[in-house]
């Protein structure tokens, strides 16, 4: 076996004593931790306690049969995954169907066999460490995946973000060499000044000093260069934001993240996003921001979020690019979030030409892509959804009218769980 006995708990669920004993003595001799209870309530109550690895439940108990006690530990996402094998004298087909209907996976008929029923606990043991090694490695790879989409966005959008950095800069170059001139000008006035003033401080001033002096104040256009410095002052400070902005958005998505949630500012998230795909949409659309300014920080793997938002607004742009080739009518791509009662809101608009009926139902599938090489992946809109639904507990869905383009609303819980160990 793979797993050690000793350190299995499993969970007996029979209102008939003589059962219970008789299960724990067969249990008991391979060293399983044993926890016991005698209607399906009180199996509810105890699971909520301590999580066992495996379920041995009764079907026929008064007040809650197994059915219902299966049913609720189906539905609940904390123990959903607990393997419930039924304990049964009932071997009709239709009562061993409803069993595993409600999610059990197996099933022991009474009296019981000993030989039988630690077989099939073993078995199912076994096949649930398997799922949860197999999901282990399902999540890693998902998440090596998520880094390397995060770098080839990056790649992807270099050039893009070459250029946007490439133009505050530019500002803030001509900016500079403005006043450095401005400065020249300045100083040489300054200095002619000062000389007027020491001879003056002796009593004499030189006509021809003077003179120069005044035309150097004349020259310089002090006035001019006043009210041109500060604008360029502040052209160069809005050139500065600009860079900051921009490599704080750069920083935002190729962060790799530690797999810790952490409390984070949404609306923040989208400008850094939008600002870091500026050159992917741009050219092609106009963008509208319509953030909720009550919107509370929520709690959410940043990172992650963010290559959320960059991938939707990416395929966005290019959505509208492909339905306006000639480029002539600028498209429009609309960012909005809301506040619910418990969930935060994100809806990502573009007037594209909408999403093709027969493509629909596999957007969301792994390595599916429309796009021709080079230009799409096929794993943007995989890896949102596996973001969206498994990493925050949220929802992703779209509407989309041919002619008209398409809606991708992400709905995410305000405050959640941290994620399990992966």
């Amino acid at each position: 076996m793979n797993y050690d006995p000793k350190q299995t708990r499993l969970l007996i669920v029979d209102d008939t004593l003589q059962n219970i004993q008789v299960l724990g003595t067969i249990l008991r001799e391979q060293h399983y931790q044993l926890n016991v209870a005698q209607d399906g309530q009180k199996a509810l109550d105890m699971v909520a306690k301590v999580l066992p690895d495996l379920i041995l439940l009764d079907v026929m108990m008064p007040e809650m049969d197994g059915y219902e006690a299966c049913r609720r530990l189906k539905a609940d996402p904390t123990t959903a995954h607990i393997p419930v094998i039924f304990l049964t004298a009932k071997t009709e087909t239709e009562d061993v169907v409803k069993g595993f209907e409600l999610g059990a996976i197996d099933y022991v008929t009474k009296p019981f066999n000993s030989t039988e029923l630690l077989k099939r606990v073993e078995t199912h043991l076994e096949l649930s460490l398997l799922r949860s090694s197999l999901a282990e490695q399902v999540e890693e790879k998902t998440q090596q995946l998520l880094q390397a989409q995060k770098m080839e966005s990056m790649g992807q959008l270099a050039a893009g973000i070459a250029h946007e950095v490439n133009t505050p800069m530019q500002y803030i170059n001509n900016n500079s060499d403005f006043l450095q001139q401005a400065f020249a000008e300045i100083d040489d006035v300054l200095n002619k000044t000062v000389a007027v003033c020491t001879q003056a401080e002796d009593g004499q001033v030189d006509d021809a000093m003077l003179r120069t002096a005044r035309e150097a104040l004349e020259e310089a256009d002090l006035e001019y260069v006043q009210g041109e410095a500060i604008k360029s002052i502040d052209k160069i400070q809005e050139g500065v934001r600009r860079v900051v902005e921009i490599v704080a958005g750069m920083r935002e998505l190729a962060h790799s993240g530690n797999r810790k949630k952490s409390s984070a500012d949404l609306n923040h998230l989208i400008h850094s996003a939008t600002n870091v795909c500026r050159n992917e949409w741009k050219y092609v659309s106009d963008l509208a921001l319509e953030l909720d300014d009550d919107l509370p920080a929520i709690t959410c793997l940043p990172s992650e979020i963010s290559q959320c938002i960059v991938n939707l607004v990416v395929n966005a742009g290019h959505a509208i690019a492909d339905a306006t080739p000639s480029g002539d009518d600028k498209g429009l791509i609309t960012v909005k979030t809301k506040l619910e009662e418990e969930t935060v809101e994100i809806r990502i608009s573009d007037t594209g030409g909408g999403i093709p009926a027969e493509v629909q139902p596999k957007i969301f599938e792994f390595l599916f892509t429309t796009k021709e090489f080079g230009r799409g992946t096929g794993q943007g809109l995989s890896l949102v959804q596996r973001v969206i639904c498994d990493h925050h507990g949220g929802e992703i869905s779209f509407q989309t009218e041919a002619g008209k383009g398409t809606t991708f609303t992400i709905v995410i819980p305000i405050a959640q769980q941290e994620p399990d160990a992966e």
